[in-house]
């Protein structure tokens, strides 16, 4: 039997067993495809923020974690509409890679006595891309965050300014000094 009479038996609907087999390749085939979307979409939001350290762009970077934060304060109860202000105290700070030598020098001096001399060499690594020679990056470490303001509606209640410093320090780690929450006009 070719494949063309397999896939008209199959089609015909005559048998049960082909009617099961169909609705379970259809099941598979939707399985797989809702993986490669849902993937695609993550693989977006991870480029997406890649990209904003790549850059070096701390303007860029803070604009993504106010549009974060934003969308995470306005659904505090009481807030209200919001808005966020992020300042930032230094740039992404690029770890590179590093080859270090170290050379023990031993001499004996006229009197007896050995002396050591260590001395060490540190090279960043260098590796060959299609843009030229590039040193090679191990991490990248976040901007510092100087402070933030937050202007929001509900601010005039004590319980909605303690809930918003909360969150905020919370979520980007920093000490509530350097949180303001304002009431807006």
């Amino acid at each position: 039997m070719n494949f063309k009479e397999q896939l008209k038996k199959i089609m015909s609907f005559k048998s049960k067993h082909n009617y099961i087999f169909l609705l379970g390749f259809i099941g598979i085939f939707l399985i797989a495809f809702s993986t490669l979307t849902f993937k695609r979409k993550d693989e977006n939001k991870q480029e997406e923020i890649k990209n904003c350290f790549s850059q070096n762009n701390t303007d860029e970077y803070a604009k993504h974690l106010e549009n974060k934060l934003n969308n995470i304060i306005s659904k505090i109860k009481g807030v209200g509409k919001s808005e966020v202000f992020i300042t930032i105290e230094n740039g992404i700070e690029n770890i590179y890679a590093n080859s270090e030598k170290k050379t023990t020098n031993s001499n004996e001096n006229l009197s007896g006595k050995m002396s050591k001399k260590d001395d060490s060499q540190k090279d960043v690594v260098v590796i060959d891309s299609n843009d030229g020679k590039k040193a090679l990056i191990v991490t990248q470490k976040e901007p510092k965050i100087k402070g933030v303001l937050v202007v929001c509606e509900g601010a005039d209640n004590i319980k909605v300014v303690e809930d918003v410093t909360q969150a905020i320090s919370k979520c980007l780690n920093i000490k509530k000094n350097r949180l303001s929450v304002v009431k807006s006009a």
